[in-house]
């Protein structure tokens, strides 16, 4: 799915594919466990010009679910989401709706860890927020995109 602002900003997320991480208990009396994991292909440009693309498993299958779901509401209903954030389990990517116009709303992606854009210079990740001013018809179509990638991906 993509994102577009009418500053020329877009955030472009996509699912790669699922990974399970398996770990096998050191002490007897304590079980195995798997989790899974999808792996998110990213690719960010702010209104100033940053360009960076990231590859994370980010988010679990439930966290992007409701990523299509959290989306269609903005677009549609967003009154009781303003000011509220969609924040998953591991802390790389969430989404804030920070104003809701006729036709419009404001987003904030934040990046964070391995998916930020990492300072030329010190190679240290800076994270933060990228705004979006997308049109609601943007909003509909990018959930329908996301859940279209989560079928494909299984």
């Amino acid at each position: 799915m993509r994102l577009t602002s009418w500053d020329g900003a877009w955030v472009d997320l996509r699912v790669l594919r699922r990974q399970t991480l398996e770990l096998r208990a050191v002490e007897l009396d304590r079980p195995d466990w798997s989790e899974t994991w999808l792996l998110v292909r990213g690719e960010v440009h702010t209104a100033e010009g940053r360009h960076w693309v990231f590859r994370e498993p980010c988010l679990t299958p439930w966290d992007a679910q409701r990523t299509g779901s959290w989306l269609r509401t903005v677009a549609e209903a967003p009154g009781p989401l303003l000011g509220d954030g969609l924040v998953f389990r591991e802390p790389s990517l969430s989404f804030v709706l920070d104003a809701a116009r006729d036709d419009r709303r404001l987003l904030r992606v934040h990046l964070a860890g391995a998916a930020a854009w990492t300072d030329p210079v010190s190679g240290a990740p800076l994270g933060g927020g990228v705004p979006l001013d997308v049109d609601v018809e943007g909003l509909v179509t990018a959930a329908r995109e996301w859940d279209e990638d989560l079928e494909r991906t299984g």
